[in-house]
């Protein structure tokens, strides 16, 4: 039996070739579609792996992501972030990578290079960043109750800054008055003793009208404001306390020149409601002078972030004069609004003013009488807050504690017990009406101060630095995307084998 032969013609040829040619171009072009989402997809994951090398210690104790640039140690380094990703990609890239046994891979695709476009840093922007991340935490985790507590502080907080801010101008001007009216008392007395000495050398006899009562300097109690004034404020309001002698780490963030970032920060909270979700943030994990447990970098964290001074003694001197205002300007509200007050200071003022008629010197010295009894009252406030002790934001009879003439012995009331009091707003609650008050675009940037103190005084973090945090990664990436399918028709058509370049861009933030 014969055996037979096959045959194609040219034109079966030709058009086999070119079914075969579109059919492996159309199989090509789904491969680089698949190499293109590959590469986007490994980029992405490479961003997210090397992100989620987040410095643990600051999630613990902060609830705040932060990827260290400088890998632990001094030196921030964009270059060994980007020697992360790349390693990261190459494993995503190639699954097969550093195994003997190798797999097949059919998108074949060859990464080129990797490069950090930009960062965000913590310190970017006064320390948005963090500002952002805290309030987002306190959103996701706080109840709305808190808002409303916070709402009430900040609305004590107006009505106390402007009674301070009246007081204020009340005892700038009544102290400049009484003392322009002194002067002239002092005048006419001289002028009167020399009248009497003439009158002496004449033989004559002037009688002088002496005041029914004459008060000592010892029960004045203007004149004991005065020796008040001139001792130590902490010595008043803390006595016996033993104060912190804790400085601000040198080279603190908000003092010194910080690393930079190149992206902007994503400002999704601000306004009210932001800022004091931030403020009850801060004190959920700062300590404050009342509190017993403290550590970090300064006992008085809370303080600091508040009045940013360089030691925890002038920290708390400063919130004390903040308190010392707030208090004098609420309780002169109660004083000049209340009958048996002011009838009480009248009568003094005509005691210490004494027969010599000085046009309105009465009246001024009656007020500069309740302005000091108020200033008294409010030692009393402060040392009750400090020793844990509650006042209320407005008094009234029942809660007032100073009486005018009880003012000579205000040393001995302050060295007293204190601290017992449970009605009003605790010293925490007046330190948040401060914070309502204060430079709100200054306390992130502080808190941060106090973020990495707690950070380096621990071994494995003695390198932390704030500014060395990043928050968010931009990246791009080459790629090189070899022909397969095209080979096939390269073989007959011998085109050659052409390679594609790609470039993916992806970014990470927390």
């Amino acid at each position: 039996m014969g055996g037979k032969k096959g045959a194609i013609t040219v034109f079966s040829s030709l058009v086999s070739v070119f079914f075969i040619s579109v059919l492996m171009t159309a199989a090509e072009s789904a491969r680089v579609q698949g190499c293109r989402a590959k590469a986007a997809a490994c980029l992405d994951m490479g961003l997210f792996s090397v992100m989620g090398e987040f410095e643990r210690e600051l999630l613990e104790h902060y609830d705040v992501f932060f990827l260290d640039g400088a890998a632990g140690s001094e030196s921030y380094s964009i270059d060994k972030v980007n020697e992360t990703l790349h390693d990261y990609m190459e494993y995503n890239v190639k699954p097969d990578k550093g195994l003997i046994l190798k797999t097949y891979e059919p998108f074949g695709l060859k990464l080129d290079d990797t490069r950090i476009e930009g960062v965000c840093l913590a310190t970017d922007e006064n320390g948005a960043a963090f500002y952002q991340q805290a309030v987002g935490f306190m959103r996701e985790n706080m109840g709305t109750e808190i808002v409303s507590i916070l709402m009430e502080r900040a609305a004590d907080g107006e009505t106390l800054k402007t009674a301070a801010d009246s007081y204020k101008e009340k005892d700038e001007n009544t102290t400049e008055e009484l003392k322009k009216l002194e002067n002239e008392r002092k005048a006419m007395e001289e002028e009167q003793r020399r009248l009497e000495q003439e009158a002496a050398e004449r033989g004559e006899v002037i009688v002088r009208e002496e005041p029914q009562e004459k008060v000592p300097d010892s029960e004045n109690p203007l004149k004991t404001i005065k020796k008040v004034k001139r001792k130590g404020i902490l010595n008043l309001v803390a006595p016996g306390a033993e104060i912190s002698e804790k400085k601000l780490p040198s080279g603190s963030p908000s003092k010194r020149w910080c690393q930079k970032g190149s992206l902007p920060v994503k400002k999704t909270y601000s306004g009210l409601v932001s800022d004091l979700l931030f403020q009850e943030y801060l004190f959920e994990r700062f300590p404050l002078y009342t509190d017993e447990k403290k550590e970090g970098a300064m006992d008085y964290a809370l303080e600091y972030i508040l009045c940013g001074k360089s030691s925890d003694a002038k920290n708390l001197k400063s919130v004390v004069n903040r308190l010392l205002l707030l208090r004098e300007g609420a309780n002169f509200l109660y004083l000049a609004g209340d009958a048996g007050s002011k009838a009480a200071a009248d009568a003094l003022a005509v005691m210490l003013v004494g027969a010599i008629p000085i046009p309105g010197l009465t009246v001024v010295t009656a007020y500069a009488l309740l302005l000091i009894w108020a200033y008294g009252e409010s030692l009393l406030d402060v040392r009750e807050l400090l020793a844990g002790g509650k006042v209320p934001v407005l008094k009234d009879a029942s809660t007032w504690r100073l009486d005018l003439e009880a003012i000579p012995q205000l040393l001995q009331m302050l060295e007293g017990n204190a601290g017992n009091s449970e009605q009003g707003l605790s010293y925490a609650s007046y330190l948040q009406i401060l914070f309502t008050l204060g430079a709100k675009d200054k306390y992130a940037m502080r808190a941060l101060d106090m973020v990495e103190g707690y950070m380096r005084k621990r071994p494995a973090t003695a390198a932390f630095r704030a500014d060395h945090c990043i928050c968010k990664l931009k990246a791009s990436a080459d790629y090189t995307i070899p022909p397969l399918f095209l080979k096939v028709s390269a073989a007959f058509l011998k085109t050659g084998k052409t390679q594609l370049a790609y470039h993916a861009e992806g970014s990470f933030a927390y």
